[in-house]
């Protein structure tokens, strides 16, 4: 790295955390911070998309790492917005429970932390500091902001990955990816279960060791979806078989979560829900597929009539937004609503609102470019590195790490010939924030207790990490064999 590099960086993770304690007094403005937080995030990202360049790794390791570093960094230095961030939904679930209270709020959240929750004493502290203290609302709206540019940036590049495949190759694709699909739920399921039965102490109670095998079952396509993206490779018929098998793996993460989480809280399986849980899936894919082959195309020429030539970039955004909600409102994840509406839309649909040779995507490259690098490194922010200090949930998490990975790659293992088995099966590793869902509901529901907690959080991270690195190094070996 060249020096006066050298010197920008450090300067920079300097100037981070001081920056981040600026007061925005005597500004009308209620936005600033959030503003500054924004422009410290994205200069972390350039950052750490420089870092990974130089040593030759995918750019999202580098967004990831950076986050962790400074998360880490922030979090020492007890920085309000990075804690609110890392324990939102405690946060959010307190101010739930606590906002019927007759007692003044911040008794009613010390009460409610110390008698309500089963936090460690360490994180309790945390949170009452940060709920009690001045200034809280405008802290919690502005982490809430920040998580909301998160949000538009794995919306936005999971719908630039839609708009890379074809729907008809998805369809063709769709009995291979389910297959995959299937047996990289199975594989890790099983393999999860049996060790943390057998290998890792103090489970005793084998709804435990289920719910556990349950959470290295699901996929998170976003970390896949970013590398193939970087390396143009979205195109490779192992990269669509992916991506197809990840929307599927989806709904079967779901209905293995609604069928463990059912038999470790009551004892029974609700079979109604888990058939209202099929019957939602089925129906938003048969509603996507209704709506590319019958209405979108009125629906384009109807919109185009208010809109003019702002069609051609507002209506692509409004049916990314439309189908996130969607697909959230049915209780798949958003970002399956968001590669779906990629899925769709075609060039030839605003032939009217365009210029000759201008795509959809040199429309929302841009503004995915700006959006995405905030979702990893806030990924980064949110990983505790205190969970590897303990030296039992670190051997366990370690055990756990090398069976999601078997699993998924056991899964890619059983494709028949003409496809690159280790690739599609290197595809599947990360969990990422699917794994953090699961690991959070597990935490509610009182099946994982801390310990637990912090063992799958290390695999998330470590599934996490190790992926890009490995894709990246197994695409070019796929390539270099293709021009042999």
């Amino acid at each position: 790295m060249i020096p006066y590099a050298k010197r920008l960086f450090f300067s920079l993770l300097f100037l981070f955390p001081t920056l981040s304690f600026a007061s925005d007094e005597g500004h009308s403005d209620p936005f600033t911070k959030e503003f500054l937080a924004i422009f410290l995030i994205l200069i972390a990202a350039v950052s750490g998309r420089f870092i990974a360049r130089r040593f030759k790794q995918s750019e999202v390791l580098g967004e990831l790492i950076i986050g962790i570093a400074l998360g880490a960094l922030l979090f020492s230095l007890n920085n309000r917005l990075v804690t609110t961030i890392r324990y939102q939904n405690e946060i959010r679930e307190i101010i739930e429970e606590t906002s019927d209270m007759e007692a003044e709020f911040d008794v009613a959240v010390k009460n409610y932390v110390a008698n309500e929750t089963e936090l460690p004493d360490d994180v309790q502290a945390r949170i009452v500091n940060v709920m009690t203290s001045e200034g809280f609302l405008n802290n919690f709206l502005n982490a809430n902001y920040t998580l909301l540019f998160s949000s538009l940036g794995v919306l936005l590049l999971l719908f630039m990955v839609g708009l890379e495949v074809s729907s008809a190759e998805m369809i063709k694709m769709g009995s291979i990816s389910f297959s995959v699909a299937t047996l990289g739920v199975v594989f890790p399921f099983v393999l999860g279960y049996l060790v943390a039965e057998f290998l890792i102490p103090g489970i005793e109670d084998q709804n435990v060791a289920i719910f556990v095998g349950a959470t290295l079952a699901a996929t998170s396509i976003g970390i896949t979806a970013r590398v193939f993206k970087d390396a143009n490779s979205l195109q490779l018929k192992e990269s669509k078989l992916v991506l197809g098998a990840a929307v599927i793996d989806d709904i079967m993460g779901l209905i293995l979560l609604a069928i463990v989480s059912g038999l470790v809280t009551s004892g029974n399986i609700d079979l109604t829900e888990i058939v209202v849980i099929v019957a939602k899936a089925l129906l938003f894919l048969v509603f996507v597929y209704v709506t590319e082959r019958y209405l979108l195309r009125h629906v384009v020429k109807f919109f185009g009539f208010f809109a003019g030539r702002n069609t051609f970039l507002l209506f692509p955004f409004t049916l990314l937004l439309l189908f996130a909600w969607l697909s959230s409102v049915i209780g798949l994840a958003s970002i399956v609503g968001a590669f779906c509406a990629g899925l769709v839309l075609r060039d030839d649909l605003f032939k009217r609102f365009k210029r000759d040779h201008q795509t959809i995507e040199d429309l929302i490259a841009p503004i995915e470019g700006i959006f995405a690098p905030v979702f990893f490194v806030l990924m980064g922010f949110q990983v505790d590195i205190m969970a590897f200090g303990n030296w039992d949930v670190l051997l366990a998490g370690l055990m756990l790490t090398v069976v999601a990975i078997v699993g998924k790659l056991l899964a890619g293992m059983f494709l028949k010939k003409g496809y690159d088995k280790l690739l599609v099966g290197i595809g599947l590793v990360p969990r990422g924030e699917v794994g953090l869902i699961f690991a959070s509901i597990g935490k509610s529901i009182g099946v994982l207790n801390d310990e637990l907690f912090a063992v799958v959080i290390i695999v998330v991270i470590l599934t996490t990490l190790v992926t890009p690195p490995l894709l990246s190094a197994r695409l070019k070996k796929v390539r270099a064999s293709a021009n042999e």
